[in-house]
C-alpha cells in the first residue's frame, strides 16, 4: 500500500513520546516545616507542565538562533538580489552549521550590532544580558535535573561553573517568557531595519 502524499487530505496522528519518568524528592532532616509530597494528578500535572515550559524554551531558543542568523545575514548582505546567494551560502555553510554553537552566534550578532550601530549600547547590552539568560536556562533544561524539594517546590539542578539550581515557580517561569519575547522583539526589529534601509 503506498503512503498518501503529506498534502494529502488524509491525516494520520502524530505518535506521542511517553518515556518513564524519574522525580527525585529532597528531604531536609533538620525539622523544617512539611508539605505533602505531590504524588496525585496535581503532582502529574506540575511535572508535565514543567516538562512543557522546558520543551518550549528549547524550541523558542532555536527560534532565536534562526532569527540571529536572518538579522546577521540581513546586516551583512542586505536585500540586493545580487546579495541572495551570498547570503544564502553564509547561512547554509557558515552560521546555520552546528558547528556556529548557540554562544557563537550570540557573539557575532551582539559584535555585529556593535559595529553597525544598529542597536544603541544600552539596547545591546540589555539584548546580550537576555540572550545570556535564555542560553543558560536552555542549556539548564537540556542537561539539569528537576527535583521536588520536599516542605518546598519544584528545582532545576544543574551545573554551570558550579552546582546551580533554579526554584520553577510562576514568577521564574514568566522572567524566561518576558526575556524570550524581549529578544525575539529585538531580533526581529533589528531583521525589519535592515530590511528597510537596504
Amino acid at each position: 500500500m503506498a503512503t498518501p502524499p503529506l498534502n494529502s487530505s488524509v491525516r494520520s496522528p502524530v505518535k506521542e513520546l511517553r518515556f518513564p519518568k524519574e522525580l527525585t524528592v529532597l528531604f531536609h532532616l533538620d525539622g523544617s516545616d512539611a508539605k505533602t509530597i505531590p504524588t496525585g494528578p496535581a503532582g502529574r500535572d506540575d511535572l508535565a507542565t514543567i516538562e512543557k515550559n522546558g520543551s518550549e524554551l528549547i524550541t523558542a531558543t532555536v527560534m532565536l538562533e534562526d532569527r540571529m542568523i536572518e538579522a546577521v545575514s540581513k546586516l551583512l548582505f542586505g536585500k540586493a538580489n545580487d546579495a541572495r546567494d551570498r547570503r544564502e551560502f553564509f547561512v547554509a555553510e557558515v552560521m546555520g552549521t552546528s558547528d556556529f554553537s548557540f554562544a557563537f552566534k550570540r557573539r557575532v550578532f551582539t559584535r555585529l550590532l556593535e559595529h553597525t550601530g544598529a542597536l544603541d549600547a544600552p539596547a545591546i547590552k540589555e539584548l546580550k544580558a537576555g540572550l545570556n539568560k535564555v542560553m543558560e536556562w536552555r542549556n539548564a533544561f537540556a542537561h539539569g535535573k528537576v527535583l521536588y524539594e520536599h516542605g518546598g517546590g519544584y528545582l532545576l539542578q544543574y551545573y554551570s561553573g558550579g552546582a546551580q539550581q533554579l526554584v520553577l515557580d510562576d514568577v521564574f517561569f514568566e522572567k524566561v517568557e518576558s526575556t524570550v519575547r524581549n529578544c525575539l522583539y529585538a531580533c526581529n526589529g533589528i531583521i525589519q531595519a535592515a530590511w528597510r534601509e537596504t
